[in-house]
């Protein structure tokens, strides 16, 4: 008789809840075309994100344009108490 074999889950600290991706913010500095520019604002039209840069009236797509990914969490943070009822 063989019994088949059953991958174990992973690890909590291997799945650490973290994933990467860019920020664009106003003031962020990108590269576009191999050109330092900077962000003016940033908007969601018609569920796509669509990057206005300074000087330029024309929108760009973020994917176009050069920047580090931030780094996020999905696990909670409890923040500490910075307001008073």
């Amino acid at each position: 008789m063989l019994v088949a074999s059953q991958e174990a889950p992973m690890p909590a600290a291997a799945r650490s809840g973290l994933f990467q991706m860019p920020l664009f913010h106003p003031g962020t500095e990108v590269t576009q075309n191999g050109r330092r520019e900077k962000v003016s604002h940033v908007i969601l039209r018609r569920r796509e994100i669509m990057v206005y840069l300074e000087g330029q009236e024309e929108p760009v797509k973020p994917e176009r344009l050069g920047l580090a990914p931030a780094t996020f969490t999905t696990e909670r943070r409890p923040e500490a108490l910075t307001w008073y009822l």
